[in-house]
């Protein structure tokens, strides 16, 4: 957010103005004036049209399902209105007959006409024929006809679809594809969604937002499926596409980026008496990034390798500068985008085990792990921490049988009483979206994943929608809740090993407009983190399973609350 500057000059009114008496001058306001219309003949059109839009509800009743036919009996009405007589639309509502204005939007922004939907309950279904009929036969006192501000606005009537609670300017999902929703509700109706949404196995997440008259929810689900739910009843007020895309963060020039920082630090609340922490085994951390320095102390930077130094490296693309933001925050988007405090309630500490060129012996991983663990089990042996490799190798991938770095990851758990986090391992590479998810299945786990003793992470995702309109065309490979296109299996595995990954996290998607082409990392499905060149830029994107560990390892301390 942009600094104003506090230094600018006053202005001081020296000389005093000279008094006048006000002086009518007539009129009072503009004329009210209406679009042209043959007042018959309009009329007419409305009411074809009203009638028609009743015909089709009368319909839409008759295949109505009983267990989702809940609350009022109504239907949904959409009203289109020149958007020069945006006004109107205040007349559309009427109180006394619980006649509710519930979404305007305008699809297009060449486009002269907006929509307005209003639920109108059955027993007040009559009420916009009975306006049009006053408007065609009746005329008020002053020779107008009557309700004239309304139904001379008008240009179109019809039954509401899912489209016409649909508010947002970007394109509409296919009717098929599920998708994140924010789901706006009317007042009170929070419970008997919930209902319906069990019925319907639409996901829905814990949280909500209410406001006086609506309360809004995230809900996975299809047009299809939202359709089924507005033909039985009137839950839905409106309905939006959910944003979590960081690419809103990730766009923003370095000035702007540095300032959403800034805003977020001081809103950040480090424990200071906490004995937790995650010990972060990477390609080390920039520790002078604002929002990693107050819970990496100095002496809790540590490196395997005197050489190769404590901080992050262009080698690895600062992948450790990566994983320590998502092991303080986790997607660092819902720290940014809340204006509560934000509360960590862990620390960080980073042992560097990769080397500044090149890399290691695979022969070595071991014997680094074990030395890695032993300097910050020596320097602090007290400490409570959660061990963080978000970190394997294709070499020794034995379909399960041990391997040294496996034995020593087995080793280090035991013997420390500690938990060890590591993930399944990506699969490089081009993805076709033709080959999901058997690619998957085929791609085995990779070392040191055989570990019995450590927890390992998969990835899967829920990130299945695409704001940036360049992509509108595109779709996911993965569906939301499924593995992560990368994300690798241990089904090649014989049944004497264990079954990998453990537990998965969110690893983001691909997408691709030709299901025979490779498919591409889209911003807005991935995760926002910290980047490991702060001079450069605050923040950077991550995915697939070495930021499902790293969130695994967040969410398995709990490490902020958000108030």
């Amino acid at each position: 957010m942009p600094e104003y500057q506090r230094n600018l000059p006053n202005f001081y009114i020296v000389q005093k103005g000279d008094s006048q008496n006000y002086t009518y001058r007539g009129g009072g306001g503009n004329k009210k004036s209406f679009p042209p219309r043959n007042r018959i003949e309009h009329a007419e059109t409305l009411q074809q049209a009203f009638e028609k839009a009743l015909e089709n509800y009368q319909q839409q009743k008759l295949l109505r399902e009983p267990e989702l036919a809940v609350g009022e009996a109504g239907f949904y009405l959409e009203l289109q209105l020149q958007k020069s007589e945006l006004k109107a639309v205040d007349l559309l509502e009427n109180k006394p007959k619980k006649i509710e204005l519930l979404a305007v939007h305008s699809s297009d922004e060449a486009d002269e006409t907006v929509s307005a939907t209003v639920f109108v309950p059955e027993k007040a279904s009559d009420f916009f024929g009975s306006k049009i009929e006053a408007y065609r036969d009746e005329e008020t006192e002053k020779g107008n006809p009557k309700n004239e501000a309304l139904i001379a606005n008008l240009e179109d009537i019809s039954l509401g679809t899912v489209r016409a609670l649909f508010t947002d300017n970007i394109e509409f999902p296919s009717e098929s594809q599920e998708v994140w929703w924010e789901v706006w509700l009317r007042h009170g109706c929070r419970e008997s969604f919930q209902q319906i949404a069990q019925i319907l196995d639409i996901r829905t997440t814990v949280n909500s937002i209410t406001f006086p008259e609506r309360e809004v929810v995230l809900a996975l689900t299809s047009v299809i499926t939202l359709s089924r739910i507005i033909n039985n009843n009137g839950l839905i007020a409106e309905l939006r596409l959910a944003k979590d895309s960081p690419s809103m963060f990730f766009e923003m020039d370095m000035q702007e980026q540095a300032s959403w920082v800034r805003e977020l630090a001081g809103r950040t609340i480090v424990a200071s008496n906490t004995n937790l922490a995650v010990c972060l085994l990477d390609s080390g951390v920039t520790r002078s990034h604002r929002l990693i320095e107050p819970a990496l102390a100095p002496h809790d930077l540590f490196t395997c390798n005197p050489n190769w130094g404590v901080a992050d490296s262009k080698h690895w693309r600062g992948h450790g500068t990566d994983m320590a933001g998502l092991v303080l925050y986790g997607n660092l988007y819902n720290a940014l985008a809340t204006s509560s405090t934000v509360y960590l309630t862990h620390r960080l500490e980073s042992v560097k085990i990769l080397p500044e060129q090149g890399e290691n012996d695979p022969k070595l991983y071991g014997a680094i792990t074990q030395e890695a663990v032993s300097r910050v089990e020596i320097s602090n042996p007290k400490r409570q921490r959660v061990i963080c490799m978000p970190v394997t190798s294709e070499i020794d991938n034995n379909r399960g049988v041990p391997s040294s770095w496996s034995a020593a990851v087995d080793q280090i758990s035991f013997e420390f009483q500690r938990l060890m986090v590591i993930p399944v391992g990506n699969i490089g590479g081009d993805i076709i979206f033709s080959e999901y998810p058997n690619r998957n299945d085929v791609s085995q786990a990779e070392n040191p994943s055989q570990a019995w003793n450590a927890l390992v992470v998969g990835a899967y995702t829920d990130k299945v929608n695409i704001d940036n309109p360049k992509y509108a065309q595109w779709q996911t490979i993965a569906p939301a809740g499924d593995l992560s296109p990368r994300s690798r299996t241990s089904l090649l595995w014989t049944d004497k090993w264990p079954i990998r990954p453990d537990v998965t996290f969110e690893g983001g998607n691909l997408a691709t407009d030709d299901p025979h082409s490779c498919c591409m990392d889209i911003d807005d499905l991935r995760l926002l983190t910290t980047y490991y060149q702060p001079n450069v830029r605050q923040f950077n994107l991550s995915g697939d399973t070495s930021a499902a560990t790293a969130l695994c390892s967040y969410s398995g301390l709990q490490s902020h609350r958000i108030q």
